[in-house]
């Protein structure tokens, strides 16, 4: 009975707030894409916890936005067209007590589904089609992509938050493909269908390995190496006059040989991985960034694309000595008896991101890490013999570096293409 007492005095003197807090007040509105935000102040209420929004997007769904206690801004989205909507803000106390809602009448932009298509980019890749658009409010779409070769009739779907961001349909055919697009977001909200004509592919293939060779460096410089420098071939430098590009950054190969790596095995079509650990990697053994190693393509090719492999021994996947960024460099040079100091030109930078899922990150690894020379325009580069490997920056931070494989793609100089089937695309029998 004390206890049932003590209960009912309890409950006797237990009283609920039940007063709501007041309005914010000072609202203003900025538009964007598909929505916008409102700024405000916020109520004196000691138990304020946070502001909503709640409003009717045109679907007949009704849509509620919070931000907290300890911001003054709250974001909506959702609207499909630029025109008036009602919004209503409410302050929302601990005790879940509501105030009078605050009554805004606001017009959003262009929704954003109209407004990333109208940056959607159609371009012919390499036996694909890419696609490139920016969302700047990186809100969730999906690009709806109607792809049509004859009678032939086939939708891809891929959806992004990203603000830019690329889509590549592989795999095609050297046909004209007609291309539509249409765009929806997670309110139901849908672009018209936008027709971007008819693309043709451009054709590559693999670039068979068999004439390439290494272009040491007194091939590098030909006629301009001196001979008479050392006794010892690995001791030899430049002729006076050339011994200013005789750097690392420069005119110079990196070791050639280092314990098991060698150079020659960038390009021998194997590459080192668990569990087979064929050490099958060049090792510029300690060398400072950057360096570079000189590839002889035995003949004029014109390049589209390549594939790199890492290294792949003891934990080392995207890590340790494996080389993460670098450049490409090409040269036509006519005159190697000269040295192959012309015709050099700058292709680009590419770097190894490895990517968050990881089964997704070691697929990437195995089947090799693909760039096109020129992935802002996908285009063949001009007939060149020689390649300049730069290595700009390795994983661990270290002073050396190692890289597996590399494969070429493109065409011979005349555009025909040599069909060699021990050049290394993809995935090795072995590694499961």
């Amino acid at each position: 009975m004390a206890t049932i007492s003590l209960l009912n005095s309890c409950g006797d003197t237990l009283q609920v707030d039940a007063t709501p807090p007041g309005q914010v007040t000072n609202v203003t509105f900025t538009p964007l894409y598909g929505g916008g935000y409102f700024t405000y102040t916020i109520p004196d209420d000691e138990d304020f916890l946070y502001t909503r929004a709640e409003y009717i997007i045109d679907t007949g769904k009704k849509i509620s936005k919070t931000s907290s206690v300890y911001s003054d801004t709250l974001f909506i989205e959702g609207f499909g067209q630029e025109k008036e909507y009602e919004v209503k803000i409410f302050s929302v106390d601990r005790n879940a007590n509501e105030s009078q809602p605050v009554i805004q009448r606001v017009t959003p932009l262009a929704p954003t589904t109209a407004a990333v298509l109208e940056t959607v980019q159609v371009q012919p890749g390499f036996s694909s089609l890419v696609l490139d658009w920016t969302n700047v409010l990186r809100q969730n779409i999906t690009i709806y992509v109607d792809v049509k070769v004859g009678d032939t009739k086939a939708t891809k779907i891929y959806a992004s938050n990203l603000a830019k961001d690329r889509y590549i349909i592989e795999n095609l055919k050297g046909l004209p493909h007609s291309v539509s697009i249409h765009i929806r977001d997670t309110y139901e909200n849908k672009t018209e269908t936008k027709d971007f004509g008819q693309l043709t592919p451009l054709m590559d293939g693999p670039i068979s390995k068999k004439q390439w060779s290494f272009l040491r460096n007194n091939l590098l410089y030909g006629n301009k190496w001196d001979y008479n420098s050392s006794s010892n071939p690995f001791d030899q430098v430049p002729l006076e006059a050339y011994r200013g590009t005789w750097r690392d950054d420069s005119m110079k190969n990196a070791r050639e040989t280092y314990y098991e790596g060698r150079i020659e095995k960038f390009w021998d079509n194997e590459y080192d991985y668990e569990p087979k650990l064929n050490l099958n990697y060049f090792h510029t053994g300690p060398q400072s960034y950057p360096f570079s190693y000189f590839i002889d393509m035995g003949r004029e090719i014109k390049g589209s694309r390549f594939k790199i492999w890492q290294r792949n021994a003891w934990g080392m996947l995207y890590g340790g000595e494996n080389v993460e960024i670098w450049d490409i460099w090409i040269s036509d040079d006519k005159d190697p008896a000269d040295g192959v100091f012309d015709g050099w030109e700058y292709v680009g930078r590419y770097k190894i991101t490895q990517p968050s899922n990881v089964i997704e990150a070691r697929n990437e690894a195995r089947d090799g890490h693909e760039y096109m020379f020129y992935p802002e325009n996908p285009r063949f580069t001009k007939p060149f013999r020689y390649l300049r490997y730069k290595g700009i920056k390795q994983y661990g931070n270290g002073n050396s570096g190692c890289t597996s494989e590399i494969t070429v793609f493109g065409t011979e100089a005349d555009g025909s293409m040599i069909d060699d089937p021990a050049t290394l695309t993809g995935v090795k029998e072995g590694w499961e």
